[in-house]
């Protein structure tokens, strides 16, 4: 049974909590393609308000060839936010259903989840992804959230 469908019909399946070292023992029926981060700060979340999707989301992004998706979290906050992050845990794997997007047609897919935690926030730079950061509590109405990267903060 699945965890939730979001407002766009992709399926969050499922949440596998594993090592990370056995990330490449392991025998997936789908590719693992992207990693995100739950970025904890003064007692709410790290958001990035995408420009492509009109929504806030998670940071993170597409595992690059030759990258680990530990590697690509820490590339990725940093791109679309601006943060830098010393430490930086690996949750599990999101097992995603995913509608037809400019990223290809339906499709399942793994994605890695990672947490950390900053202080303070470094002053946010607007790039060609990210229009501006925020920090959510939890509760509060910013505007339209990724149903799926909301629910992914329940797994940190």
């Amino acid at each position: 049974m699945a965890i939730m469908t979001d407002e766009k019909g992709n399926i969050f399946l499922e949440f596998i909590r594993t090592e990370e070292e056995q990330l490449d023992l392991a025998s997936l029926d789908a590719p693992l393609t992207h990693a995100l981060i739950v970025v904890k700060c003064q007692y709410a979340f790290l958001f990035m308000y995408n420009k492509w999707r009109n929504s806030w989301e998670l940071p993170g992004g597409v595992i690059e060839i030759g990258e680990t998706s530990r590697q690509c979290v820490i590339r990725e906050l940093f791109e679309e936010t601006n943060q830098k992050i010393g430490i930086v845990e690996f949750k599990g794997l999101m097992k995603v259903r995913l509608q037809p997007s400019y990223h290809g047609p339906e499709r399942t897919e793994y994605g890695a989840l990672f947490s950390g935690e900053l202080d303070e926030l470094d002053a946010f730079i607007e790039n060609d992804e990210a229009k501006t950061i925020t920090l959510w509590d939890g509760r509060s109405d910013i505007g339209e959230i990724s149903g799926i990267d909301k629910k992914l903060i329940e797994f940190v």
